[in-house]
């Protein structure tokens, strides 16, 4: 009763004289009530506006990096239906082929290969497919295999249009398998629908297990304790860490390894088991005519749309000088030879556009001697494009000035035609290979053995430069080395500082002098830990790196009963003969006239007669052969010093070395004090 009374009270208040009176107590409590609601409804609205705005953005975010991965509303609308199905995969294999030309038996296989687990099925922990493509480089593998993906992708097949490429050649080292499973964190994280392995066989051993186990089991055993943190895969050795990972999924992916035309290799790299379980092994073939033609005129389109957006340059071609550019096809470098030459004649076109400052140009590719080039007229100016010398060229230049300097050494006849002849070795095998005959890697590992100062350190590093500019070496430097340099102080020690030279050196020469001194008796344990890490760098390396050696013929025979293996390695020993008194002579010579020197002609006799005592009746091994001409000669130049400062300035001549500078009128008591 009392809160009816309460209400009524209210009420009465309110509407007393039959009217609202809002100047009441009561009324103005309840307006301010409903301003307070507005306001929450107000609030509430703006709120909700907001967080709609902000799933907007998101969504839009989230649009444009579908869109960057090749994934549209419109383009992944397929049903799963059989018919949409072979359609979605019809359309990808003719998108593959008009990418890649003339492989249109190995683009069909592969085609099936990815069609093949959404037929029979696949176990969801298991790849879609584990396949090795085998065939030359350039030949379209990769192309093609990216072609399919990003159209399967498009069309909405599979998750993504995106392949991710692994190259093992980057795990050399000792040690590269944790940075080999960051790798692929990173790969099957970015949501690549395709894997693609290549260099196989220039990984190191410990890495091929994991590649194994990846294609066969679908999962990669992490070498230690991980955890993923932010997107990262962190080794968190001891530690406790939520959410360890002891193992990457590679399910769902499509599993490809590139590999060169040989299966053997393949299976001798892997074993039979590991080609056993492959779902498919598809190789490419030889380029017809027609096709590197076909692929030359695509090259020639890009170029001219190429030069028309970047240059102003309209471009024209026929027949001919697609021909042409098909020309420069070769089998070690595949299809991409042919887009080099393109490259070439675009980087031609845009150099002479920028030092000319051409405007809009009418140009016209032809076919001469010499290759492709062409024609232009512009505004006030007109003239003939005609691309750089092509690195072919270059290294023939390059090769001849080796040759030029190798010649140049006093005597060592054998030496410098041994060497000479591994250019016609190194070429024949790659003739065969392009033919597609059988080859072989000839190896170019080598012992120099002889006395000191017979230039066997000046013959290495001409060797380097000889072996780059003949094309079996990338880089050509020579590394140098000593025991010092490769043997450590501890236990362990030794086997890091041997790879760090071996890497220093790779693409190059690893020059070991007095390399005996490794080997100093089956106690040396040190020493023969260096030999084994050598000899294991050489198999590993041995496509991408020379080692030779030097030391006395005795004892670099003795060091190569040090390791089972060192003397297969090393089928090439070249002997370094002493140097004839007439050689010596004549390197007495060259060394004074570099000095900016000159010998008067009655040195000849006295220094003939002092190194035939040298080197016949003396011991080369402590006498020096070159290094005693050096010396000699650097002697001579002091004395001649001393005499001309103390003559007068008109008898002076700064230039000429007499007998008596040279001082070498020794007698045979004294030569034989010194043996």
């Amino acid at each position: 009763m009392n809160d009816r009374n309460d209400i009524d009270s209210i009420l009465n208040s309110m509407f007393s004289g039959g009217r609202l009176n809002v100047k009441s107590p009561a009324a103005k409590e309840a307006e301010k009530s409903l301003e307070a609601v507005e306001r929450a409804q107000q609030d509430m609205s703006q709120s909700l506006q907001k967080s709609i705005e902000r799933m907007q953005a998101d969504m839009a975010d989230l649009e444009r990096h579908l869109e960057s991965d090749g994934v549209t509303a419109g383009t992944s609308g397929n049903s799963g239906g059989a018919d949409d199905m072979n359609a979605a995969f019809e359309k990808a294999r003719a998108e593959a082929l008009s990418v890649v030309i003339g492989q249109d038996e190995f683009v069909n296989g592969l085609t099936l290969a990815f069609k093949r687990p959404f037929v029979a099925g696949q176990p969801d922990h298991l790849p879609l497919c584990r396949a090795a493509l085998l065939g030359w480089g350039g030949t379209g593998r990769r192309s093609a295999v990216e072609a399919l993906t990003a159209s399967l992708g498009r069309q909405g097949v599979l998750k993504t249009p995106k392949t991710s490429h692994i190259d093992l050649s980057a795990y050399s080292a000792p040690g590269s398998e944790k940075l080999f499973v960051q790798d692929l964190f990173s790969a099957l994280k970015g949501g690549a629908s395709s894997l693609v392995f290549v260099n196989c066989q220039k990984c190191h051993p410990s890495v091929l297990p994991l590649v194994f186990s990846a294609f066969s089991t679908g999962s990669v055993p992490l070498p230690g304790r991980y955890a993923e943190q932010k997107g990262l895969l962190i080794d968190v050795g001891t530690a406790l860490a939520p959410g360890a990972v002891s193992q990457l999924s590679a399910g769902g992916r499509y599993l490809f390894l590139l590999a060169g035309p040989d299966p053997l290799k393949l299976s001798g790299a892997f074993g039979s088991v590991f080609m056993s379980g492959l779902d498919d092994v598809l190789s490419t073939g030889d380029f017809s005519r027609e096709s590197l033609v076909r692929i030359a005129e695509l090259r020639l389109n890009e170029l001219r749309e190429r030069a028309g957006r970047q240059l102003s340059f309209t471009l024209s071609f026929g027949r001919p000088e697609a021909e042409a550019l098909a020309s420069k096809y070769d089998r070690e470098r595949g299809a991409a030879a042919i887009g080099s030459a393109a490259d070439l004649l675009y980087k031609a076109m845009s150099e002479e556009k920028l030092r000319r400052s051409l405007g809009p140009a009418q140009a016209c590719l032809k076919s001469g001697e010499l290759g492709l080039y062409a024609e232009y007229r512009a505004e006030g100016a007109q003239g003939r494009i005609t691309p750089g010398i092509p690195d072919d060229t270059r290294n023939a230049a390059e090769l001849a000035a080796v040759k030029e300097e190798l010649s140049g050494i006093t005597g060592l006849e054998s030496v410098k035609e041994y060497i000479l002849s591994l250019e016609d070795n190194f070429r024949m095998q790659r003739l065969r290979k392009e033919r597609g005959m059988k080859a072989g890697t000839p190896s170019m590992h080598m012992i120099f053995t002889g006395n000191p100062g017979t230039g066997k350190t000046t013959v290495a590093r001409i060797t380097a430069r000889y072996l780059k500019a003949m094309g079996a070496l990338s880089g050509g430097q020579l590394v140098e080395v000593t025991r010092a340099d490769l043997v450590g102080q501890y236990v362990g020690h030794t086997a890091p500082l041997t790879q760090k030279a071996i890497q220093s050196a790779m693409g190059g020469v690893l020059f070991i002098d007095e390399a005996y001194s490794l080997y100093r008796g089956r106690d040396d344990s040190f020493g023969l830990e260096a030999i084994d890490a050598l000899v294991k760098g050489m198999e590993d390396h041995r496509d991408r790196l020379v080692v030779i050696l030097a030391g006395y013929s005795r004892e670099m025979e003795e060091f190569l009963t040090a390791n089972s293996g060192l003397r297969s390695r090393f089928p090439n020993i070249i002997e370094f003969p002493d140097y004839t008194p007439e050689e010596l002579l004549e390197i007495t010579e060259s060394i004074a006239s570099k000095m900016g020197y000159r010998l008067d002609p009655g040195c000849r006799g006295p220094l003939i007669e002092h190194y035939t005592r040298r080197q016949i009746s003396g011991d080369p091994r402590v006498s020096g052969n070159g290094r005693m001409a050096r010396n000699l000669v650097e002697a001579a130049v002091i004395a001649c010093s001393r005499r001309n400062m103390r003559a007068e300035d008109g008898e002076r001549d700064l230039e000429l070395l007499l007998p008596e500078d040279f001082d070498v009128e020794e007698s045979y008591d004294e030569l034989f004090q010194d043996i």
